[in-house]
C-alpha cells in the first residue's frame, strides 16, 4: 500500500513539473536579471513582397526580429482596401494572418504594420511603420505620399488619405481609403495610390475605430490640395501640427456656497475669462422671486475649472435658490446662452479679511522689467479695483491699476525706472474690503527690483523663400516653459528680429499666415478647411544670457 501510494505522488510530482515547464515554455517573458532590453523590435520578413503582382493566397505573413506582444499587432496591422474576417496564427516569432474575405479583382492593395507593436521583454515599440504594395492584377498603383507629424508625442498617431471621386469621404463616418502610423520619428510613408486628388488627415485615434471623434480625437489637416498623377506620382514634405476641435458649450457641473458670502462655482472646461465678469451671474430665490447680484467674481482651483462669487446680501435658507449664469464662453468661444443651477445656502459668517497671496512678475526672482515696468498683485478674495488704487502708494511713480479679475490686478508704472533699482511702495490694507465688509487694519511695505538688462537674448536672421514672404510669421517656443513664446511677422526684405528674449531653448518654426490674423490656422475636418502652411527649422537653438543670436537664416522647402 506505502509503494502504491509513493507511486502515485511521484507521478504527481513529474506532472507537476512538467506543467510547470511547459507554462514557462508557453509564456513569452523575458528572462529574470541582465541588462534592461532596449533595443526595438524589427520587421525581417512580410509576405507577399513589396510590388507583388497577380496576388491569390488567402495569407500574409510577418516575421519579427523578437517576441512580440501578439495583441498590440491587432491596434498596428492595417491593410487598405480593408480587409475582414482575418485569423492569426502565431508560430515564435512568425504570425500567419489567414482570411476569407474576397480580394478585389486588379486592385491594389497596401499592407501597414504600425508603431504600435510592442516587443515582451520592455514594451519596446517598433521605431517606424512598415509598409508594402501588391496586387491583385498585373499592374500596381505606384503612387506614394510621405511627410512628417510635428507634435510632443508622435508614436502611434494615425495619418488618413481619401481620394475623391464625386465627392470626399467624411472622416466622422467613412473610414479611410488608405491608412499607415507614425513612428518616434513623426515620417510617415502611404503607399499604392491611384492617380486622383486626394485629402490627409493626421489623427490621434483615441477610440481605435479609425473615425474622427470631435472633441476626443486630435487631429491635423494637410495645408493644400494633393494631386497624384503620372508625372509626379511620388510626393513629400507633408506636415501636420495638431489639434483638439471642441463644439461642446461649457456648462455648470457644481455649485457649493462655502460660507454667508462665497460660492463655489466648477465648470465643465477652462473658459475665456476675458469675457466674463460678474455681471454674467445672479441668483435668483425662487420661493421669494427675488433677484441678488453677484459682486465679485475671481479663478479659483484650475484643476477643477472653479471659479469663486462673492456676494453682499444674505440670502434666505427656507427658499430655493438658484445660481444664473448667461453668456458664458470657453477657450474655443463656444457660448453656453444661460443655464440655472439650484444650491444649498450656507449661513457660516465670513470673517477673514482679504490677504495678498504673491506679487508676481513674468522674470525670474520676480524682478520688474524696467522698459515695460509691469506687475501683478494676487489677493485670495474679491475687492474693488477703486478700493484697491486708492490703498497703493507709491511716492515716486504714477501708475494704472487694470483688473484681470476681482482678485487679480495687473499694476503698471507710466514712468520707466532705472535698471537695477529698488522701487518701493505701500499698500494700505485698511481700505481693501471682501463682500463681508472685513479688512486688515495696517499699511504694510513691499519692494521690487528691476531688471539689470543682461538678462535677455535675441534672435535674428533672414528667411529664404522663392515666394512672397508678406504673410510670414516666425514663432520660437521654448522647450520647457510653454508660457515662452514668442512671435514676430517678417519684414518686407525677408528678416526678422527678436530683442527681448528670456534665455533658454527654443524651437524655431514659420507659418504662412494667410487669413493675417497672427495666429496659426489649423483648418478643420467637417467643414473641411485647408490648415496654414508651416516649415519647422530642424535645429534647436540655445538662446544665452548677453548673447543674441544673429544671422539664423531659415529656409522655406515647397
Amino acid at each position: 500500500m506505502e509503494k502504491f501510494a509513493m507511486k502515485i505522488i511521484s507521478k504527481f510530482i513529474l506532472f507537476l513539473i512538467i506543467g510547470i515547464i511547459l507554462t514557462k515554455c508557453a509564456n513569452q517573458q523575458s528572462p529574470p536579471g541582465g541588462p534592461k532590453d532596449l533595443i526595438p523590435p524589427k520587421i525581417i520578413y512580410i509576405y507577399p513582397n513589396n510590388g507583388t503582382l497577380n496576388f491569390n493566397s488567402n495569407y500574409f505573413e510577418i516575421e519579427f526580429s523578437e517576441y512580440v506582444d501578439k495583441l498590440s499587432l491587432l491596434d498596428a496591422l492595417f491593410i487598405s482596401p480593408e480587409v475582414k474576417n482575418l485569423e492569426y496564427n502565431w508560430t515564435g516569432t512568425s504570425v500567419e494572418i489567414t482570411f476569407d474575405d474576397t480580394l478585389l479583382a486588379n486592385t491594389t492593395y497596401t499592407l501597414s504594420v504600425g508603431s504600435k507593436i510592442k516587443d515582451i521583454n520592455n514594451s519596446n515599440q517598433l521605431v517606424d511603420a512598415v509598409n508594402i504594395s501588391f496586387s491583385t492584377g498585373n499592374k500596381i498603383d505606384v503612387g506614394k505620399i510621405s511627410g512628417k507629424v510635428i507634435d510632443n508625442k508622435v508614436t502611434g498617431i494615425m495619418v488618413f488619405a481619401n481620394m475623391k471621386s464625386d465627392s470626399f469621404a467624411n472622416p466622422i463616418f467613412e473610414k479611410p481609403q488608405s491608412i499607415t502610423q507614425v513612428g518616434d520619428s513623426g515620417y510617415f510613408s502611404l503607399m499604392g495610390l491611384k492617380n486622383g486628388e486626394y485629402r490627409l488627415f493626421a489623427l490621434k485615434d483615441e477610440n481605435g475605430n479609425r473615425l474622427y471623434n470631435i472633441g476626443d480625437d486630435a487631429y491635423g489637416v494637410s495645408s493644400k490640395a494633393v494631386f497624384i498623377k503620372d508625372s509626379l506620382n511620388s510626393l513629400s514634405g507633408i506636415k501636420f501640427k495638431l489639434a483638439i476641435e471642441d463644439t461642446i458649450p461649457p456648462f455648470i457641473s457644481n455649485v457649493t456656497m462655502t460660507d454667508k458670502n462665497h460660492l463655489s462655482v466648477e465648470f465643465s472646461e477652462y473658459l475665456d475669462s476675458s469675457k466674463i465678469n460678474a455681471t454674467n451671474f445672479y441668483i435668483f430665490d425662487s420661493t421669494a422671486n427675488s433677484k441678488k447680484d453677484v459682486l465679485y467674481l475671481y479663478q479659483g482651483n484650475k484643476s477643477k475649472f472653479e471659479y469663486f462669487l462673492s456676494i453682499k446680501d444674505s440670502l434666505s435658507n427656507t427658499g430655493n435658490n438658484y445660481l444664473i449664469a448667461k453668456n458664458i464662453f470657453d477657450q474655443y468661444s463656444n457660448k453656453m446662452e444661460l443655464e440655472s443651477f439650484e444650491f444649498v445656502v450656507n449661513e457660516k459668517p465670513d470673517t477673514v479679511a482679504p490677504k495678498i497671496k504673491s506679487i508676481t512678475t513674468p522674470f525670474e526672482k520676480n524682478k520688474l522689467d524696467f522698459i515695460n515696468p509691469n506687475f501683478t498683485i494676487n489677493y485670495d478674495d474679491g475687492i474693488s479695483l477703486y478700493n484697491l488704487k486708492n490703498a497703493l502708494i507709491f511716492e515716486k511713480y504714477k501708475y494704472e491699476v487694470e483688473k484681470h479679475n476681482d482678485a487679480k490686478f495687473n499694476i503698471k508704472l507710466l514712468n520707466n525706472p532705472e535698471t537695477n533699482e529698488k522701487i518701493e511702495f505701500k499698500i494700505n490694507h485698511g481700505m481693501v474690503r471682501d463682500a463681508a465688509n472685513n479688512s486688515l487694519d495696517s499699511i504694510q511695505n513691499y519692494s521690487i527690483e528691476t531688471l539689470s538688462g543682461r538678462e535677455f537674448s535675441g534672435l535674428s536672421g533672414k528667411i529664404n523663400s522663392v515666394d512672397s514672404v508678406s504673410n510670414l510669421v516666425v514663432v520660437i517656443e521654448n522647450t520647457t516653459n510653454s508660457k515662452l513664446k514668442y512671435s514676430a511677422k517678417v519684414n518686407k526684405d525677408g528678416t526678422y528680429n527678436f530683442e527681448r528674449v528670456l534665455p533658454g531653448k527654443y524651437v524655431v518654426w514659420i507659418f504662412d499666415d494667410r487669413d493675417k490674423n497672427g495666429k496659426y490656422n489649423y483648418g478643420k475636418i467637417n467643414p473641411f478647411v485647408f490648415s496654414e502652411d508651416f516649415f519647422v527649422h530642424p535645429d534647436t537653438l540655445n538662446l544665452r544670457a548677453r548673447w543674441p543670436v544673429g544671422d539664423v537664416n531659415l529656409r522655406i522647402e515647397k
